[in-house]
């Protein structure tokens, strides 16, 4: 099976186990398939796909040379894509910050020169809480009462998928923050 690959922020074990208790809160485990642990909560920057050994390690290697100042994040309740009864994917939501639509930007314009992008400018920062429709009762977030959570992102890492196993994250390697603008 090929290895697939994502290039994400990790979210702290605090602020992780504070979304997933107010996950269970709801009936998500009911209406959808995949529901993340705490661990594998992250905010996706770039979703790779397959890639080859070699430009994996070119990805790494050009990375590493991002400069780029750590920042604060903070939450901002629930949200979904998709119909609001049906949603796909239920996420806690971000307040919009500058120097994270800044980094991934930073980060697409670093892997443009070494593989072909989808450049969408709809980069949407979440942290999937659940997703996969799978029931036939309307979603009910009524008791998400998730309260802003402010956390600070001095790392980002390039993870690898592993379906059979939980945690199903892995890191493949770590970014951390250079000190740039």
């Amino acid at each position: 099976m090929t290895k697939h690959y994502f290039i994400a922020i990790k979210i702290p074990m605090k602020v992780a186990n504070a979304i997933i208790q107010e996950r269970d809160k709801t009936n998500l485990q009911k209406t959808h398939k995949i529901l993340p642990v705490a661990e594998d909560l992250h905010i996706t920057l770039y979703y790779l796909g397959h890639v080859a050994d070699d430009t994996l390690t070119q990805i790494i290697d050009s990375l590493h040379r991002l400069e780029w100042g750590s920042f604060e994040l903070t939450t901002s309740g629930v949200a979904q894509f998709g119909s609001d009864v049906t949603p796909r994917v239920v996420y806690t939501a971000l307040e919009k910050s500058n120097p994270l639509q800044f980094l991934q930007q930073k980060i697409v314009e670093r892997l443009a020169d070494i593989i072909e992008v989808q450049k969408k400018n709809d980069f949407t920062a979440h942290i999937t809480i659940a997703k996969k429709w799978a029931a036939k009762e309307s979603v009910n977030l009524v008791n998400f009462t998730l309260p802003n959570l402010a956390f600070n992102v001095d790392s980002f890492s390039i993870y690898t998928i592993n379906v059979t196993q939980s945690p199903r994250y892995e890191e493949v390697s770590t970014f951390l923050n250079r000190g740039g603008k």
